[in-house]
């Protein structure tokens, strides 16, 4: 009985913070919005026994990732909007959208049965000996694709920020300094 209480309040925290997430115009309480997604997120992994799982969305997402974002959004400021740049009828086609999406869901749902997994699953779910065999036996080709997809997300990233920035020239004591070198 509590465990279902608990669920429910995770889940719902969840769904709450999810619609924050996209719904909140300011940028700072969208990104603490996501926190309370990844935060709620944990105490499901921690029911589902997963504890390591719990631990590092705990540590590493609503951590640091987090603490990341909210620096990023800060550092940046408030953006500007320029122009109307909203579509006319951008309910609409929102509305089209979100009805094609759950209608794609629904068709891939409806054939898949499902089951409750067995007892000896559910003894090594989420265990750190569980993950690095997957990560590294079934799973390795995509994990490092992974890798490689992030390492150019940021290099691009970096890239981006730099702008249109003019050459850097020192002036005449750096220059010597340099020389002197």
């Amino acid at each position: 009985m509590i465990a279902q209480a608990i669920f429910w309040i995770a889940s719902a925290i969840a769904l709450l913070g999810g619609i924050g997430v996209v719904a909140l115009r300011e940028p700072i309480k969208s990104v603490l919005s996501l926190v309370a997604v990844m935060l709620a997120l944990s105490v499901l992994f921690l029911m589902l026994s997963a504890q390591f799982v719990f631990a590092v969305q705990v540590i590493v997402y609503a951590g640091a990732v987090m603490v990341l974002f909210l620096f990023v959004v800060a550092l940046l400021g408030p953006i500007r909007e320029r122009g109307g740049g909203r579509l006319r009828l951008h309910w609409a086609f929102s509305l089209l959208v979100g009805l094609s999406f759950f209608g794609v869901l629904w068709a891939m749902l409806s054939g898949v049965r499902f089951r409750a997994p067995q007892a000896s699953d559910l003894a090594t779910f989420g265990s750190v000996q569980q993950i690095g065999i997957g990560l590294f036996t079934a799973y390795l080709f995509p994990f490092e694709l992974t890798s490689i997809l992030l390492l150019v997300a940021a290099v691009g990233a970096i890239y981006l920020s730099r702008g249109d920035r003019p050459d850097y020239e020192p002036d005449g004591d750096e220059a010597e300094d340099r020389a002197s070198a």
